[in-house]
């Protein structure tokens, strides 16, 4: 999941940006070698499908599997999309514009309900809403798959069919989370909810108050607090929220009003929050200071042996790279992207290869001046950008201004990548016309060990969707998803 930008710029300089409205968002063309398999139309690969050509009803119907679906918050249109990742094709959508904006704009008052942190279950649904009921108050929607077992292939599930009057019906269940900005989750093993709260305006400049995580049951809808203020090194603005182990015995997040990182011991039994909470220890790692201070703190991966990669961003210069324990030290000197000289942004990555199985090497959604998906690696202790993706440049569109790549999401085998990209911060994602783009990237990952990873294809699952006087069609910041997997095997 995961991932983040903006109505503002990603530089330190510039948070709270131009227009004081609730704008949340997520995060030289290389030469190509070979033409890359960039599809535009609805593909004829394998996948969800049926005797009749695919146009089986339900949301998630995989009448062949194994099915991939790509989920994604279209965070400044107050909707869900699903894609049917193997035929290349929108599979249905979800509107969520619960304080509804007939303009399609969301950028008056209170009127963005931005849809966020998303989990895709085997039989549900499960989606954040930052400014639902209001901007300082967000809530978690939980919506089973049976809910859209008729919706028609392509089809729009209205919000009427589940909300109307401040009430939720229809199966929908709504869980008022009382938080500011609660923007990412995961689910415990136990089945309880670890849910990482900014707990600040994104429309201020200042970020410091700490943030929070909560453990949350959402059966019964206890809640457990975790005061990030607790830490030795306290965070504040806490952004992107990932496992360290599959266990989920760790978790991190990364902390851009506090220019530092945050790791958290989970304790196994959580059937009470409160009493869940209270036994959480943690600590922190507060990143170098200096010049420049325009240093942006969001994104992190783990790395499979119990650490994490952060990657830091700044307007005016390389972005660089840590390696960091899940003890909180610093493993090596950090690492710069300075090869790449027109990147300024890091945005979303992803482990691609974990470090007990040859690498660790990762794959990072990058621009602020060079769009395209980036291999990272650990060259001895020092983490180090060392390849991108050729094909992808030259897939991302969006009219006057280019997009670039936001969020990211590999499938359970690696082998295909889902990338969530538009318009960029500096660009007011919130007046665009709403070209974003959502690619299915199959992944050839033979020459890794020479940071040489290449896409075999790359299909656009949106293409052709975009309507510029119909607002339902809008894609202007398409930077949260996840990938859904049906019918495989375990």
């Amino acid at each position: 999941m995961a991932q983040l930008g903006s109505g503002r710029s990603e530089g330190r300089c510039a948070r709270g940006g131009a227009i004081a409205a609730a704008l949340v968002l997520l995060g030289a063309s290389a030469c190509l070698p070979t033409n890359p398999g960039l599809t535009t139309e609805g593909s004829e690969s394998e996948g969800e499908t049926s005797d009749t050509g695919g146009d089986a009803s339900g949301l998630f119907s995989c009448s062949s599997p194994p099915c991939s679906f790509v989920v994604v918050s279209q965070t400044l249109d107050d909707r869900v999309d699903v894609f049917d990742a193997q035929r290349g094709e929108l599979r249905g959508r979800i509107d969520l514009d619960l304080k509804p904006d007939p303009s399609g704009q969301q950028i008056t008052g209170n009127l963005l309900d931005e849809p966020y942190g998303l989990l895709a279950g085997e039989d549900r649904l499960r989606v954040l809403v930052g400014h639902y009921p209001d901007t300082d108050s967000g809530s978690l929607l939980s919506f089973p798959h049976s809910m859209f077992a008729a919706l028609e292939a392509g089809a729009t599930a209205p919000v009427s069919d589940f909300f109307a009057d401040g009430e939720f019906s229809g199966g929908a269940d709504h869980l008022a989370l009382a938080r500011e900005e609660a923007l990412f989750m995961l689910e415990h093993p136990s089945g309880a909810l670890l849910i990482s709260v900014f707990n600040n305006s994104l429309t201020s400049f200042d970020w410091t108050t700490p943030s929070q995580l909560l453990i949350l049951d959402p059966e019964t809808g206890a809640q457990g607090v975790v005061d990030l203020a607790t830490l030795d090194t306290p965070c504040s603005g806490a952004w992107s929220l990932v496992a360290l182990d599959d266990a989920m015995g760790q978790v991190a997040m990364a902390c851009d009003g506090s220019d530092s990182v945050a790791v958290l011991n989970i304790p196994a039994e959580l059937s009470d929050p409160a009493a869940a909470a209270a036994a959480v220890t943690g600590c922190g790692y507060a990143t170098p200071v200096g010049a420049p201070d325009t240093w942006t703190t969001r994104f992190l991966a783990p790395d499979g042996a119990g650490g994490l990669l952060l990657t830091q961003s700044s307007p005016v210069v390389a972005p660089r790279l840590m390696q960091i324990s899940g003890s909180c030290d610093l493993l090596g000197p950090a690492g710069s992207a300075s090869s790449f000289e027109e990147l300024r942004a890091l945005r979303e990555t992803v482990l691609l290869r974990a470090a007990g199985e040859g690498g660790p090497y990762w794959l990072a959604a990058g621009g602020g001046g060079r769009p395209g998906v980036y291999v990272l690696r650990t060259s001895g202790v020092t983490p180090e950008l060392c390849g991108e993706l050729p094909e992808l440049p030259v897939a991302l569109t969006g009219g006057v201004e280019a997009n670039e790549p936001f969020a990211l999401a590999l499938d359970s085998g690696r082998a295909h990548l889902a990338v969530g990209a538009g318009p960029t911060p500096d660009n007011l994602p919130e007046t665009r016309e709403g070209r974003g783009q959502v690619l299915w990237v199959s992944l050839n990952t033979d020459g890794l060990a020479g940071c040489d990873v290449r896409a075999s294809e790359v299909v656009e699952l949106n293409a052709g969707l975009f309507a510029p006087a119909d607002p339902r069609t809008w894609s202007r910041a398409p930077n949260t998803l996840t990938v859904l997997e049906v019918g495989g095997s375990s």
